[in-house]
């Protein structure tokens, strides 16, 4: 009877040390981009299938001559367009659990409003909308930096 009572006893004692909360993993994101680095003039553009990327990141620099317009926000976003809508809004930079990159507006990464940011490289922004239904309309839009003058 004393050695399940010592059993018990240690088996209580080793617990008491543990922690109850689990350690949260905070995953790298997947993109590096500021929204600094996103406030300016880019040329626009999209395509659906992979192959079409080059002849797109070209039609997207002669896109330049009517330029898309991101701007700064007023809280620390940048102001773009959501899907179908005139008016842009202020939108912010959000990283998923997994590490994946979105523009949208305040609330949880990877809302049906969001843009999920694929890649970000010498001036080169590549989007897919999260909502099925906007993606399969728009593609996959290819902003490329304009040139400044």
């Amino acid at each position: 009877m004393q050695a399940s009572i010592l059993l018990g006893c240690a088996a209580l004692l080793a617990g008491c040390g543990a922690s109850s909360a689990p350690t949260p993993v905070v995953a790298t994101p997947t993109v590096a981009v500021t929204s600094e680095e996103l406030v300016g003039k880019w040329g626009l553009a999209s395509y659906r299938e992979e192959t079409d990327k080059v002849r797109t990141e070209v039609a997207a620099k002669a896109a330049c001559s009517n330029p898309y317009v991101i701007g700064k926000g007023a809280q620390g976003g940048v102001t773009m367009h959501l899907a179908d809508q005139a008016t842009p809004q202020e939108v912010y930079l959000k990283t998923a659990s997994d590490g994946g990159v979105y523009i949208g507006p305040q609330g949880k990464p990877g809302e049906r409003a969001d843009r999920q940011i694929l890649s970000y490289d010498k001036g080169v922004l590549v989007t897919r909308w999260v909502d099925p239904g906007v993606a399969k309309r728009y593609g996959t839009m290819m902003f490329v930096r304009c040139a400044t003058a």
